[in-house]
């Protein structure tokens, strides 16, 4: 992007501009500090690379004034390589333009100084335009070199979260293969993580993951998210979970089903908590939305011994469903931490109906709920 031609070459005006020629550098430091209290955000810029650069910038910029002539090709290579190393540093783009506001502010307050010392005030306005015409020509390329930088870092990081989410389901991957992308994605590898898991349909639509990954900017510490077979999974380090999972069901839908995992230390960690996420997500998708394995450790760990463990239920199921008044006495009596007056309270019933009720149960179906072992095959087997 180019400015117009910036105007015929005037004696009188390049004068005005070379008269602040030799405090180039007093101005730039000024204009540097300047910056940096206005800007917080240039406090990430390393200073020396700061003054630099403003320096250079400054100077072709009086240049050009007093010259009368447009950017060249070379300056706005140089103010393309500062914009890509902000952008680098994490400066936001709207940062970059104020910045060069402050720069034509205060490059106009010293050449209207200049042009009143030499009463000179009526010339100095035919720099107006040229001047700005240099700005606006400055700020396009910032703005380009943003967008190009911004489009190769979002699918480079998008490649890493996908790449750190397939070494950590593999298991077997080398484990500095995978700290490394870790550290590239501002993750701890001997730190704690925790994984919240969805299905990963929700996420099918164009632009939604993406959406989802921009919005967990918002919640402290670091998350990743990614697509890996019928999973959505969210690697978290450092954050609130309860507010990650806020944030999914508002861009997944209110009816999305939602497993959190527990928080291991680690990258073996981060693996077994995917596996925790998973199976507390099944649990959610039998009933509830977001659903932690702190909270259904049991049945989440049942979930893939099923088949396995489906002939100790099979008369406790069978009671349930031809009993569902002792089904439901078993349930009430473990709610009431075993015992018989506080389940009696809940049911409306007399407490030696529940001692009753708990005694047949035991009968049809050879599981004592008044034992551990008993009450724990009976719930399993209930819910």
């Amino acid at each position: 992007m180019t400015a117009p031609n910036v105007r015929p070459e005037s004696d009188s005006l390049r004068k005005l501009c070379e008269s602040l020629q030799s405090r180039v550098e007093s101005i730039s430091d000024e204009i540097t500090d300047h910056v940096r209290r206005e800007i917080p955000s240039y406090a990430a810029l390393p200073l020396p690379e700061h003054r630099r650069t403003v320096r250079e910038q400054f100077r072709a910029l009086l240049r050009g004034l007093a010259l009368g002539v447009e950017p060249t090709a070379e300056q706005l290579l140089v103010v393309q390589s500062a914009a890509r190393r902000r952008a680098y540093h994490g400066l936001p783009v709207y940062d970059v333009i104020a910045a060069f506001h402050i720069v034509a502010r205060r490059l106009w307050d010293d050449l209207r100084a200049a042009a009143q010392a030499t009463a000179a005030e009526d010339t100095v306005i035919e720099l107006v335009a040229p001047l700005w015409s240099w700005i606006e020509s400055l700020s396009g390329v910032v703005a380009d070199a943003y967008a190009d930088e911004a489009g190769a870092r979002h699918g480079h990081e998008a490649g890493l979260r996908q790449r750190f989410l397939e070494l950590l389901r593999s298991g077997g991957a080398a484990r500095e293969q995978t700290a490394e992308i870790a550290r590239e994605l501002g993750f701890e590898p001997d730190g704690g993580f925790r994984a919240v898991c969805t299905p990963a349909e929700v996420w099918a639509v164009q632009g939604r993951l993406d959406l989802l990954q921009r919005a967990t900017r918002q919640v402290a510490g670091t998350v990743s998210c990614g697509l890996r077979g019928q999973l959505m999974i969210a690697i978290v380090q450092r954050a609130d979970p309860a507010d990650l999972v806020s944030r999914v069901i508002n861009l997944g839908g209110v009816d999305v089903h939602v497993g959190v995992g527990l928080d291991r230390a680690g990258l073996a960690g981060a693996e077994m908590s995917i596996g925790d996420a998973e199976r507390a997500l099944v649990v959610a998708q039998r009933g509830g939305s977001a659903t932690s394995f702190e909270d259904v450790w049991l049945h989440a760990s049942l979930v893939d011994s099923r088949e396995r463990l489906h002939p100790l239920f099979t008369a406790v199921r069978g009671a349930a469903v031809e009993q569902p008044q002792l089904a439901e006495t078993v349930i009430a009596f473990a709610d009431a931490g075993l015992s018989l007056v506080n389940a009696a309270d809940a049911l409306l019933i007399h407490p030696n109906t529940v001692a009753y009720r708990l005694g047949q149960w035991h009968k049809l179906t050879g599981s004592d709920p008044r034992t551990f072992a008993g009450l724990v095959r009976s719930v399993v087997g209930i819910t």
